[in-house]
C-alpha cells in the first residue's frame, strides 16, 4: 500500500479539517522540484513582463457582474465544495496517456488523482464534484473502488477508501472535450450559490499544509476569490506549461491583488537568466460569480473554452488575490514535470 502524503489521525463524522502532517521532509531535494518559499525573498519576478490585455482592451468582457444576495453571502460561507475537471484529452503526456486517463497515472505508489482527493480532504472539504469523459470510465472505477489489481498499476489503499467514503461525491461527464471551463461549467447546480475550490488534479503540491487549506484560509481572511501563486526559477521553467505569469500589487493585509495575468502560450515557459517567474498554480478558490463570467466568455471563445479568460475578467474586476503557496509544486500533467513529481514522490 502506498503511503499518504498525509497522516489522517482523526476522521470526525461532522467532516471538519482534520489534522494532517508530512511524513517527509521538505528538505530532501532531488531534481525538478520548485521550492515556494524561495522566490518570496526576491519579491516580485525579475526581467518578465507579461501583463494581459486590460478589460478595455478585451470590449466584448468589459462587463460589471452584480451578485444577488445568495451570493453576497458566500463570501461568508465555509467551503465545503470542490470541483475536479478531469475530462481532458491529456495530450502533453502522450503516448502515457494512450490507454490510461492522465489522473490514474502513477506518482509514487498512488495515481495523481488520489493526491487530489486526499488534499480535500485533509482540507475538510466533503463535498466532491468529479467530472470525465465518456473515454475515462476508469476514473469514476477507480473512485468508488469498482476495481481489483492488477486492472491498475498500483496497490489498493483501503484507508483512501474509507475516509473518502465519508464525503459526498458526485460524477459528471463532458460528451466532448470543448475545454476546462466547459467542464466547469457543468458543476454549476452543484456548487448551487456557494464558494468552492478548483484545482487541476495535475498539479501537486507537495506540503505540511494541503493546498486548499491554504486557499480557504486566505479566503476567509480576503473575502473575495484567491489563486495559489508560486515563484519558478532557473531550469524548473522548463517543467511548467506557459500560462498564468502574473503580477500583484502591494497589500499590508495579506491580500495582493492580481494586476495581471498572461494567455496560454505554445512556446516553453522561459525568463532572462536569474529571472524569478511568479505564476498562477492549480486553481483557486472561487465565488459563485465565477460562473456568470464563464457564460459571458462563452460567445467569444474560439475553440476550447479555457479558464483563463475568467481570471483576466476578474483581475480586471480587481477581485483575485494571489496567495503565494507553502511547499513543493509540480506540473504533472507536463512531460517533465511529471518525471520530476514521479521522482520526488518516490524518494
Amino acid at each position: 500500500m502506498g503511503v499518504s502524503q498525509y497522516d489522517f489521525h482523526a476522521v470526525r463524522p461532522n467532516l471538519e479539517p482534520l489534522h494532517v502532517e508530512r511524513q517527509a521532509s521538505l528538505q530532501d531535494r532531488s531534481p525538478g522540484l520548485v521550492d515556494l518559499k524561495a522566490g518570496a525573498e526576491d519579491g516580485r519576478h525579475l526581467g518578465f513582463s507579461n501583463k494581459c490585455p486590460s478589460t478595455q482592451a478585451r470590449g466584448q468582457w468589459a462587463l460589471t457582474t452584480t451578485l444577488d444576495a445568495h451570493e453576497r453571502s458566500s463570501v461568508l460561507q465555509d467551503v465545503t465544495k470542490a470541483v475536479i475537471p478531469a475530462a481532458g484529452l491529456g495530450t502533453r503526456l502522450k503516448p502515457l496517456t494512450a490507454h490510461m486517463p492522465k489522473e490514474l497515472l502513477p506518482i509514487g505508489e498512488k495515481p495523481m488523482i488520489q493526491y487530489t482527493l486526499e488534499m480535500y480532504m485533509a482540507s475538510g472539504i466533503s463535498e466532491l464534484c468529479i467530472i470525465t469523459s465518456p473515454q475515462k470510465g476508469l476514473i469514476k472505477d477507480f473512485v468508488t473502488g469498482d476495481w481489483l489489481p492488477p486492472a491498475l498499476p498500483f496497490s489498493r489503499d483501503e484507508v483512501f477508501y474509507k475516509n473518502l467514503g465519508r464525503c459526498r461525491t458526485v460524477f459528471l461527464s463532458q460528451k466532448e472535450p470543448k475545454g476546462v471551463a466547459d467542464a466547469i461549467s457543468l458543476a454549476r447546480d452543484f456548487v448551487d450559490n456557494q464558494p468552492f475550490a478548483c484545482v487541476m488534479p495535475d498539479c501537486l503540491l507537495f506540503s505540511k499544509k494541503p493546498m486548499a487549506k491554504q486557499l480557504m484560509r486566505a479566503f476567509r481572511r480576503c473575502k473575495t476569490n484567491v489563486m495559489g501563486t508560486i515563484f519558478i526559477r532557473g531550469e524548473d521553467t522548463r517543467r511548467f506549461g506557459n500560462v498564468g505569469v502574473l503580477q500583484t500589487e502591494e497589500a499590508d493585509d495579506g491580500c495582493p491583488a492580481i494586476i495581471s495575468l498572461s494567455d496560454k502560450k505554445e512556446e516553453p515557459l522561459s525568463g532572462n537568466p536569474g529571472a524569478v517567474i511568479y505564476k498562477g498554480f492549480g486553481g483557486g478558490i472561487y465565488l459563485p460569480e465565477y460562473f456568470h463570467l464563464l457564460e459571458a466568455t462563452r460567445a467569444y471563445a474560439e475553440g476550447e473554452l479555457d479558464d483563463v479568460p475568467i481570471h483576466q475578467i476578474l483581475v480586471g474586476k480587481g477581485t483575485l488575490v494571489g496567495i503565494p503557496l507553502e511547499g513543493v509544486a509540480f506540473d504533472a500533467g507536463h512531460p517533465l514535470g511529471y518525471r520530476a513529481a514521479a521522482r520526488f514522490a518516490g524518494r
